[in-house]
């Protein structure tokens, strides 16, 4: 099915979108770049992955903004010219360099430095062209097997906290149990042996959110949270509020010092949160829910009704740009109007 994978939005009248389908066989992307009031109202760019989250940079020649897509195996492109593109070393699941760590999932700009996370506690930063350094790992103390979802950017300062789920992870058998998967083998049961296996498995790590903050390292600051935190950002005092599955609202004010400030009634996956005019949007499955700072819910905003699958959101000033899988629309002056997305710019994902 084709979709919208992934947006960004410099301002109302300048976005892009990927779309296209999600396949491990000959993928690709069209990149479509929304320019209102340009004399091209869309450009788009063929890319040979699937692009997965959209970020953007300002050219130092011209001082436009330049849109940078990333794909899930870590391949940044640099949608001007002839199309740059960057291969995060090590990142994804089928790249020939893949190291196992598993898929990229977010890219996002601090004043032009890009980071990137995804699967297998992946964090990156761009210190200059084409060199990327990881910043978090699985194998530093202290740091589980994550899947990173978001980055809660603090400008100037970088990522200031991490957000996802831990991944499940399961012990070793004991001694014990080893020897009786072992003789099961040697028996010529493998069947048996495999039984044994699952039997003996049992789970060290469940399932549940992560949340890291950047103290030097990366250190979890533990929450009662279930299922995968997807969005979080640095409030103004710098306290870290991530957002999640179920309806799920964190803050953190330290490595031990979380909160749960999730609202009675408010059940529903929460995919994105922003400040919007002084006050916080959470973008849901249900609509926009909007809270004041202190996180008192005051009012949703329903989503247009033929946009009934929500992906993201982004806030450029007064605006709210809804990235839907079916489409895209912006919410202003207390009303949505959706931009349409022209046919033949549909079918380029269908050639």
């Amino acid at each position: 099915m084709i979709r919208i994978w992934a947006g960004h939005a410099v301002s109302r009248q300048q976005f892009a979108i990927s779309i296209g389908e999600l396949r491990d066989e000959d993928p690709q992307s069209i990149v479509l770049m929304y320019n209102e009031g340009h004399e091209i109202l869309w450009g788009y760019a063929e890319l040979p992955r699937t692009i997965k989250s959209i970020t953007s940079i300002v050219d130092p020649g011209d001082g436009k903004p330049v849109f940078v897509p990333m794909s899930n195996e870590g391949d940044v492109y640099f949608l001007i010219g002839d199309i740059p593109v960057e291969k995060i070393e090590g990142a994804g699941v089928l790249s020939d360099d893949a190291e196992g760590y598993g898929a990229m999932s977010r890219i996002a700009s601090d004043n032009g430095r890009l980071y990137a996370c995804g699967y297998g506690s992946q964090l990156y930063e761009r210190r200059q062209q084409d060199d990327w350094v990881r910043l978090c790992d699985s194998d530093m103390p202290g740091v589980e097997d994550c899947a990173f979802f978001g980055m809660a950017i603090r400008p100037g300062s970088g990522p200031l906290a991490l957000c996802g789920q831990k991944r499940v992870q399961y012990n070793d058998p004991t001694a014990e149990q080893q020897a009786q998967i072992d003789r099961a083998r040697r028996s010529g049961d493998p069947d048996g042996a495999d039984a044994l296996q699952q039997r003996f498995r049992t789970i060290r790590v469940p399932p549940s959110a992560a949340l890291y903050l950047r103290d030097g390292g990366w250190t979890e600051a533990p929450t009662d949270a279930r299922g995968g935190l997807n969005d979080c950002i640095v409030m103004p005092g710098g306290d870290i509020v991530a957002v999640g599955d179920h309806g799920i609202i964190v803050r953190a004010s330290g490595l031990n010092a979380t909160e749960d400030l999730s609202s009675t009634g408010l059940t529903d996956d929460f995919y994105t949160i922003s400040p919007w005019q002084g006050e916080i949007a959470i973008l849901s499955e249900a609509g926009i829910h909007v809270f004041d700072t202190a996180f008192a819910y005051r009012r949703s905003i329903e989503l247009p009704a033929d946009l009934t699958t929500p992906n993201r959101m982004e806030v450029v000033g007064r605006d709210i740009i809804l990235f839907d899988y079916g489409g895209v629309a912006v919410f202003k002056e207390d009303r949505w109007e959706r931009i349409p997305i022209p046919d033949d710019m549909w079918a380029l994902a269908s050639e």
